[in-house]
């Protein structure tokens, strides 16, 4: 389909404004760190060569899967990969991926050689991945399509995560990627009910250069429940994600690089048989005495209260809950009064999955990366100002406005549904990139399950 002229020159602008925004990826040699959430869409589709880092895939148990990358841009792209286990295996290869074209690989499949994992010790995997040019955004999804996590484009420096459950049955474990070309250190602290630790096993453990290491919570925080972690790189740069375990149910958590005042949480679920929790974890000197607003439907719903002590971990269970009736997803907006990590637990009485909350920002690329489709697709406002949203389709060999849900208006802090916009539009294209005229959006996906609501995953954030 041809694209009138009037509608390239916008998009054009749009999509390299909001994809600079979020700054050049690196190369496998210089990563830089972001001040914020590490997200996929972080490329400039004009960016001469870029790069994405993959962590937290293994070989055995619930943990095998695939990266799937999706070219975003108006031309095709080279990919030259490098992945490596945390037992000395490694592969080298290439893909190439045509104009909005998606591709997978398969790191329990490519990597051959060195020790191999037993039912013990299974083999973890890290890729890097350089791209001839921007444009281009990768997903990480565990086996069953369940859990899911974005690829990044740049290490960090400090990462934090919380919600983590060492339990019976669950484990936790951090999955660090070393990106660059000289050998990373990093510290790890460990925080729960009764305050904050410093493990000695945990302090000054070094990765090699483009190596894969796996750190296992459960060494040092024995049959705990809603464990934080906070990661410090004292050299170097890393990818981390935080891999739980929970009775076979996996999930990987992104974590953030800084606390947060306030947080929103779209499409939380609240009805019958599920549970679903929020996390806290204060990482400073002082109380963090926490209120959480909960809006379902016209329910008038009290806020919700916590007190997190100095260092420490807290819950606030939002399912099942007296005060919260049993109807369906809640929109929940927490303000605590010293900045705070947090992370939602969803899942039943016998299991949960993790999630970090999105960040705010102009653009979101939603792709069916599981091929489970969507049970919800929101769109959230989270400023005192109207939102203009513009939803763009790259069914076309160029991306195009979807007819008729151009110019969508949005309300001070009001939520939307999507999912009707998007894939009620009788195509089998199933990649969008959602824009707003303000960097306040906020736009939350969940898969179909049984209860509902307890599968989230993340869109490509393209601030």
């Amino acid at each position: 389909m041809t694209v009138p002229r009037a509608r390239r020159r916008p998009l054009a602008l749009v999509v390299v404004a909001l994809l600079l925004a979020a700054g050049l990826a690196t190369t496998f040699t210089h990563p830089k760190n972001p001040s914020t959430l590490p997200t996929g869409l972080a490329t400039s589709i004009n960016a001469e060569s870029t790069a994405l880092y993959c962590t937290g895939l293994s070989n055995l148990g619930p943990r095998p899967g695939k990266v799937t990358f999706y070219n975003t841009a108006s031309g095709p792209r080279h990919l030259t990969v490098s992945i490596v286990s945390d037992h000395g295996g490694a592969y080298q290869g290439s893909l190439e991926l045509p104009v909005h074209g998606a591709e997978s690989l398969e790191p329990s499949v490519l990597v051959t050689g060195a020790k191999s994992g037993t039912a013990n010790t299974p083999t973890n995997y890290g890729m890097g991945v350089q791209i001839s040019g921007g444009g281009v955004v990768g997903e990480e999804i565990a086996y069953n399509g369940r859990a899911e996590e974005p690829c990044v484009s740049q290490g960090i420096t400090r990462w934090s995560a919380t919600g983590f459950n060492t339990l019976v049955g669950s484990s936790a474990y951090l999955s660090v990627y070393n990106p660059s070309a000289t050998s990373a250190v990093f510290n790890v602290s460990v925080f729960t009910a009764a305050g904050v630790s410093d493990p000695e096993s945990f302090q000054g453990l070094s990765v090699p250069a483009h190596a894969q290491q796996e750190v296992n919570l459960g060494t040092e925080v024995v049959n705990t429940a809603n464990v934080g972690v906070r990661v410090n790189v004292q050299r170097g740069d890393l990818d981390v994600v935080g891999v739980e375990d929970s009775n076979g149910t996996l999930s990987y958590e992104r974590g953030l690089t800084n606390a947060a005042s306030e947080v929103w949480f779209p499409n939380v679920t609240t009805v019958n048989d599920a549970t679903a929790e929020l996390s806290v974890l204060n990482p400073g000197g002082t109380t963090a005495n926490v209120t959480v607003d909960v809006a379902l439907g016209s329910y008038h719903i009290t806020p919700q209260t916590l007190a997190v002590p100095a260092y420490s971990t807290g819950v606030l269970t939002v399912t099942p809950n007296s005060a919260i009736p049993a109807d369906g997803y809640a929109n929940l907006t927490l303000k605590s009064s010293r900045p705070v990590i947090t992370a939602l637990a969803t899942g039943t009485s016998s299991s949960f999955a993790l999630s970090s909350p999105s960040l705010p920002g102009n653009s979101f690329l939603i792709h069916d990366f599981t091929g489970l489709g969507f049970n919800a697709v929101t769109a959230t406002n989270v400023s005192s100002h109207p939102l203009t949203l513009t939803i763009w389709s790259y069914r076309a060999a160029k991306p195009d406005v979807i007819s008729g849900v151009g110019g969508i208006q949005l309300a001070a802090g009001s939520t939307k549904s999507l999912a009707s916009r998007l894939f009620g539009q009788n195509t089998s294209d199933n990649t969008y990139l959602v824009t707003s005229s303000k960097t306040s959006l906020l736009v939350s996906l969940t898969l179909p399950s049984t209860p509902e609501g307890v599968n989230v995953v993340s869109p490509l954030d393209g601030r």
